[in-house]
């Protein structure tokens, strides 16, 4: 290989860029390149990369990066011709080649229909780990940055749990997105994880190592939140013993964090019985009562209520609730409808197992919430909620969820139309109880007469 001259680098791939429009053209310079820095030093008979079955050149990484950069304009400013090169390198079916494609990939917006298509059938059939890695993390660029819910939408679908051998892509793309400083929905990256970290397959150990240290490093309390919780809760044997093998591989002081839950635990065994030295058999025995079963007690600090757009925490509703259901929480929110959710989202932080009481613009929020924290919301209750395509329906391009809801709503509501807003409930919510009452928005009548208790019970069906 000859020594690496910057200056005939640049002329060369600068030249090669004139072909970007000729695809035959382009890849007979291209080869011409790749032998001219080829490393004959590490070439072998094989001519293959290590763990590959993919055919290499041997060529420095500093080549690739110049033929790149040279590449990088002319493919934002021609997607189509930059899919149509990427289609003709890729079939070249070098180490090299495919990594050429899926840089090329990663510059073409992330509207372009015919981008994620090519991303997923490529990934489905490459091996060799360099490619792969370059199609989750290079060709996704700039839909993690553009588009950042289209991207958490496909990593979502790499996650899905009917799916687990598709779980390390998933991971891997989430990997740059998380440790990109200027990305701030941290909290929507632990929903999505957390079963997956719950889960622990053995097969996807390094996977998760490097996930958990990308998240501790970009938020280490939300992560040792998160961590904590997993291991507290999860009926999985599997989930301790797998982060007890990675843990060596977490930060110190992380690793003091769990240290205690990740302790192996003692197997208690249960003390035999001894047998009576004397049994009168003749005795009666007499039958025990059926213990009653103790009624469990509802955690009120787990109910939260969501006042309207006019209202607040000292609303006939709030102080009424805050009676019948002492603990629960009754918060303020004042602003505009995102500075409300950023008020909330503050408030039920990661814990689980809450019930939302939402009324009319409380009630969207209580929606949005839910949908796109579903598993941190066991039960949703809304009062005449303002689930409206106008003027709420960009808050209502939202994906449907199986939490339990009821919605109650009354036929004299001149604020929010009955059938309006039932019409959105019954999209988005899989699990639905509407209860229509002969009453206006406000429910004033009808909230004296509801049975609370019984519309709070966790065991609601559809």
């Amino acid at each position: 290989m000859p020594a690496i001259d910057l200056s005939r680098l640049r002329k060369q791939a600068n030249r090669l860029a004139d072909f970007f429009f000729l695809p035959d053209e382009f890849m007979k310079h291209l080869r011409e390149i790749l032998e001219f820095y080829v490393n004959y030093t590490l070439r072998t008979v094989e001519n293959v990369a290590p763990g590959s079955n993919l055919k290499t050149y041997r060529t420095p990484p500093a080549v690739l990066t110049q033929i790149q950069n040279e590449l990088r304009l002319k493919a934002e400013e021609n997607p189509h011709f930059a899919l149509e090169l990427a289609d003709v390198l890729w079939d070249e079916g070098a180490l090299e080649t495919r990594l050429l494609a899926s840089y090329l990939l990663g510059r073409i917006p992330p509207q372009e229909e015919r981008l994620l298509p090519r991303i997923t059938a490529w990934t489905q059939q490459i091996r060799d780990p360099e490619v792969r890695a370059a199609l989750l993390t290079t060709s996704l660029t700039r839909m993690r940055k553009e588009t950042p819910n289209q991207f958490l939408a496909l990593v979502r679908e790499y996650l899905h749990p009917e799916r687990s051998r598709s779980w390390s892509n998933g991971v891997q793309a989430l990997i740059p997105m998380i440790a990109d400083s200027s990305f701030e929905n941290l909290p929507a990256i632990f929903d999505i994880v957390e079963p997956v970290i719950e889960e622990a397959p053995s097969t996807l150990q390094n996977d998760l190592t490097d996930l958990i240290v990308t998240l501790y490093r970009a938020s280490p309390n939300e992560t040792i939140f998160m961590l904590k919780h997993v291991l507290g809760t999860t009926e999985n044997q599997m989930t301790s013993v797998t982060l007890r093998r990675i843990s060596p591989d977490f930060p110190p002081p992380l690793q003091k964090e769990l240290r205690d839950l990740l302790r192996p635990q003692p197997l208690i065994r249960p003390k035999p019985i001894e047998p009576d030295d004397f049994v009168d058999e003749t005795a009666i025995i007499e039958a025990k009562p059926a213990r009653t079963p103790r009624k469990k007690k509802m955690d009120n600090s787990r109910i939260i209520y969501l006042h309207g757009s006019d209202s607040n925490s000292q609303s006939g509703k709030a102080r009424q609730f805050a009676e019948k259901f002492p603990g629960m929480v009754t918060p303020d929110f004042t602003g505009e409808f995102e500075e409300r959710m950023a008020q909330l989202k503050k408030i039920l932080g990661r814990k689980k197992g809450w019930t939302i009481i939402g009324s009319s613009l409380g009630g969207l929020m209580g929606t949005v919430f839910t949908c796109k924290h579903p598993t941190q919301v066991k039960k949703l209750i809304l009062l005449a909620p303002a689930l409206l395509t106008e003027p709420f329906g960009s808050y209502l391009n939202l994906e449907p969820v199986s939490v339990p809801t009821i919605i109650i709503h009354g036929t004299a509501d001149d604020v929010v139309p009955l059938e309006a807003a039932r019409e959105v409930a019954e999209k988005l919510f899989t699990n639905l109880k509407y209860i229509v009452v002969d009453d206006g928005h406000r429910l004033q009548e009808a909230f004296k007469e509801l049975d609370w208790e019984e519309i709070l019970k966790a065991d609601d069906g559809p």
